[in-house]
């Protein structure tokens, strides 16, 4: 057994014992160590690390101690400085990706623009319109940041088989106090930041069109609305809430060119 050998058994002996005074002892070895010829059979000269260690013990009046405070007085300050800030480093991390991950400041900001023809429910707490095919469609909303920090705008999310074709347009952002309702020109959508304050419209302009057969008395929800999103690594979908839902109802059903798919 070398003498690091030899020192590093008794000092695993030790380990429990505070790390200044575990430092102390094993320097105390290791001085003695060194001052012993190269060829020396420890074992022989100074017994087995283990015995050594518990003479250490007894000499000093050390017993084994345990639990948690023992643990960390065990450790040397330095190493559990690096611990406690590494800890606080990764709950920090964490806690900023789970913030990340749920941050959503996207919200309806009171208009929208709804299809002609649009009327109110008998019991008043929704809106409809009635499909007629290859008539012209538009349906639109105003959304606002209400966050403290940018997002970037995607587009729309509504499935393909909803019963109209339309195309995407916008408005330029623009903070609530400068912008009407739903300012002109209206231009194609393209993905665009929305700064926090900020207004914008979406609207879908285009015509009614079958993508998926449906049978009379049948009908489609446009609420909420589905806006795609992206904030720094994270892209995601929300859905904006109208005031009052709009539905398109097919009172003489919905047949696809060309036969059902």
């Amino acid at each position: 057994m070398t003498p690091d050998e030899y020192l590093q058994d008794v000092g695993y002996r030790l380990i429990d014992l505070p790390w200044s005074m575990r430092r102390d002892l094993l320097a105390e070895l290791r001085s003695h160590l060194d001052e012993l010829p190269a060829e020396t059979d420890l074992r022989s000269r100074l017994g087995a690390p283990e015995q050594y260690a518990a003479d250490l013990r007894a000499a000093a009046g050390l017993e084994r101690r345990r639990g948690v405070i023992a643990f960390i007085r065990a450790r040397r300050p330095r190493n559990l400085i690096l611990a406690v800030a590494t800890l606080t480093v990764a709950g920090l991390v964490i806690g900023v990706v789970v913030w990340i991950q749920s941050y959503q400041p996207l919200a309806f900001a009171g208009a929208t623009y709804l299809p002609a023809d649009t009327k109110g429910s008998p019991a008043g707490d929704s809106e409809y319109v009635v499909y007629r095919e290859g008539r012209s469609f538009r349906f639109g909303i105003t959304i606002q940041n209400t966050g403290r920090f940018t997002v970037r705008v995607l587009g729309v999310a509504y499935p393909a088989v909803f019963p109209f074709s339309a195309r995407l347009l916008m408005s330029t952002p623009a903070p609530p106090s400068k912008l009407h309702v739903f300012p002109g020109p209206l231009a194609a959508f393209h993905p665009f930041d929305l700064h926090p304050g900020e207004i914008s419209s979406l609207i879908l302009k285009g015509v009614y069109a079958c993508h998926s057969g449906e049978g009379p008395g049948n009908s489609w929800t446009l609420d909420p609305v589905p806006v795609r999103y992206s904030f720094l690594w994270r892209t995601a979908t929300t859905s904006i809430p109208l005031h009052s839902r709009l539905a398109i109802t097919l009172p003489d059903g919905c047949d696809i060119p060309g036969g059902t798919p």
